[in-house]
């Protein structure tokens, strides 16, 4: 099935997705009925995104490591999967902007592939927005336990000490702390961070790294007097 999908992915790409954007960008936000319109058109079009992610990865992950081309899709592409990761109080479509930059970062770091092509994604500005956004989101909504496992899948995905060159696995560990930094001010002890950077370092299982990214949510709400 998905030797049959991609090329047809590859090709009416361009049409699936700009085509849809122009309208979403053009929608205008004068009401609270428009703005709410607005965000379902980008809702669906981050779901499309996730879907041809998770199933055609590569028909989705080429273009956008070709950034800096005459075509508009690349940077398209990445500019709005990274505007899915911005607000923490839409877990729907926080849920499918991190579930899909997880299947593509998944793919980009495999063994076999061109790891050094991830250099072409905005890795900081990834973890940057992933983590402020995951330590925010309200945790009592169910589908923040899924927004937790693709967070700690594109974790593990951008730090992997076996897969990554050590240039940029050292690139990515130190773009992590910062990121961690920016997303956790006014805490006072770092032994959440720490502990997920080891998780990360040890190469642990996802369910823990899952648990040590909570308990960095948990630990900075508690310091700052959030409920």
């Amino acid at each position: 099935h998905q030797k049959k999908t991609q090329p047809l992915i590859q090709k009416w790409l361009h049409v699936l997705f700009l085509r849809p954007l122009e309208a979403f960008k053009q929608l205008p936000e004068d009401s609270e009925q428009l703005k709410r319109e607005k965000f379902e058109l980008g809702t669906t079009l981050l779901l499309l995104l996730k879907e041809i992610a998770q199933r055609c990865s590569v028909a989705l992950l080429e273009p956008m490591l070709l950034q800096g081309n005459s075509s508009p899709l690349a940077s398209e592409l990445v500019g709005f999967l990274l505007l899915g990761l911005k607000d923490p109080q839409e877990l729907k479509a926080l849920l499918y902007a991190a579930s899909a930059w997880s299947a593509l970062l998944e793919l980009a770091s495999a063994p076999g592939s061109n790891v050094e092509a991830l250099a072409a994604l905005p890795l900081a500005q990834i973890l940057q927005q992933l983590l402020w956004s995951t330590v925010r989101m309200d945790f009592r909504d169910i589908a923040s336990q899924k927004v937790l496992v693709e967070a700690a899948a594109i974790l593990r995905a951008l730090t992997n000490k076996r897969r990554l060159p050590e240039v940029l696995h050292q690139q990515a560990m130190e773009a992590l702390r910062q990121a961690l930094v920016a997303a956790l001010p006014g805490l006072r002890s770092e032994q959440g961070p720490r502990a997920l950077c080891e998780a990360l370092l040890q190469e642990a299982p996802l369910k823990d790294v899952r648990v040590a990214l909570q308990q960095c949510a948990s630990d900075w709400r508690r310091d700052c007097g959030i409920g």
